[in-house]
């Protein structure tokens, strides 16, 4: 079943797609494995039909919402019916958490190690499937991030992903394309340790900033996230992840900043969204006084709840003030937009939200430009 799942042409509502997933996942990989001989029959599929709710979240609820999600984060079921944003963004976390480690790398020079469970017996989900390949092949070639290896076994619904660095060797054959390969996300002798040079919880000083960076510019939706399942919601929009471009931007002068050891502490948002992310920061003892006011502001209004449990990957860093106008210029010299949203709280370890924080007249005025432009 396995192989049919990888091997088959498609035909998905009604409608015969260009390539088989096998076909996609080998024009990504390193070292693309054998094509089998001859080719199983078609499979036909259907997405699946969810009916959208207006599920009343509450702002009153967050604390509830946020344990809510830290029990069912790490169990959550694969959103079918978001396979392929779903996984574009797990593909953005995989390659975010390693950007905390020591090493020297670029994004250019981490592959991914996909693994996909799955089965095809009941409708929608080959459609699934096939969704979360051609969207994880689709990301990465925008990227120019290679698979190193893939793997499709029997299963629930399930697709993990796991970066490291680069260890393909160029044949002779494509030397001349190298030539013009674009090496800007790439360095000659990438390293990468699985000791971290940022640590991941909160550094107990007050006066340290704590900055949100997010790195796709998507609307927050929760469309497939692990809050709509832990309430039993179904929206309708997911946060859709497409934005390479500036992905690659924010990952560029991210990496610096942590290879430097400007960045005292830091966290992946990805699943369960920024309040998660935060509470994983704070389980060291120190917590944080948090606002999320001048994201809703730039974003338009945009509900807290969505700004808080949306999957649309990111992180959050703890610098010191006194490295803050060198992270404000780095970050605008790449046009990475960032919210300061608070500092630690030595002794205090919950995560406190608050309706505003003081921030450096500079950044307010950039933030109040960047509302008003279309």
């Amino acid at each position: 079943m396995a192989a049919d799942l990888l091997h088959s042409s498609y035909i998905l509502d009604g409608v015969p797609m260009p390539l088989t997933p096998a076909r996609m996942l080998r024009e990504c990989a390193v070292q693309p494995s054998p094509e089998p001989e001859g080719e199983p029959e078609a499979l036909a599929d259907e997405h699946l039909d969810h009916t959208p709710d207006h599920y009343p979240f509450e702002e009153s609820a967050i604390p509830e919402y946020a344990v809510a999600v830290e029990e069912l984060r790490r169990s959550r079921s694969f959103p079918l019916p978001y396979a392929g944003p779903y996984t574009a963004s797990k593909v953005a976390q995989a390659l975010l958490d390693v950007v905390w480690y020591n090493g020297h790398f670029r994004l250019g020079d981490l592959t991914l190690k996909a693994d996909w469970k799955w089965n095809s017996k009941e409708i929608g989900h080959a459609a699934a499937f096939y969704d979360s390949v051609e969207a994880c092949c689709n990301y990465l070639d925008a990227l120019g991030v290679k698979l190193e290896k893939y793997n499709l076994t029997a299963g629930t619904p399930s697709v993990t992903f796991k970066a490291g660095t680069a260890v393909e060797e160029e044949d002779a054959q494509y030397q001349e394309e190298d030539l013009f390969r674009d090496t800007s996300y790439r360095t000659a002798n990438p390293r990468l340790s699985r000791r971290r040079k940022a640590p991941a919880a909160f550094q107990p000083e007050p006066s340290d900033w704590i900055i949100y960076i997010p790195f796709d510019p998507c609307e927050y939706r929760l469309g497939g996230s692990v809050l709509a399942q832990a309430v039993g919601a179904t929206p309708a929009i997911p946060a859709d992840v497409a934005d390479a471009d500036y992905f690659m931007d924010c990952y560029e002068v991210l990496r610096e900043l942590v290879e430097d050891g400007v960045v005292k502490a830091g966290a992946t948002v990805g699943d369960g969204g920024l309040m998660t992310a935060l509470r994983s920061l704070a389980a060291g003892g120190t917590g944080a006084d948090v606002s999320i006011a001048e994201i809703a502001k730039a974003y338009g209004g945009e509900l807290p709840v969505r700004i808080l449990f949306s999957e649309v990957p990111g992180v959050i860093i703890q610098i010191a003030d006194i490295d803050y106008d060198y992270v404000d210029a780095e970050l605008i010299l790449q046009d990475v937009v960032y919210f300061p949203i608070g500092h630690p709280t030595p002794g205090k370890p919950e995560i406190k939200l608050t309706q505003r924080i003081e921030i450096p007249q500079i950044l307010e005025s950039l933030l109040n430009t960047l509302e008003g432009e279309d």
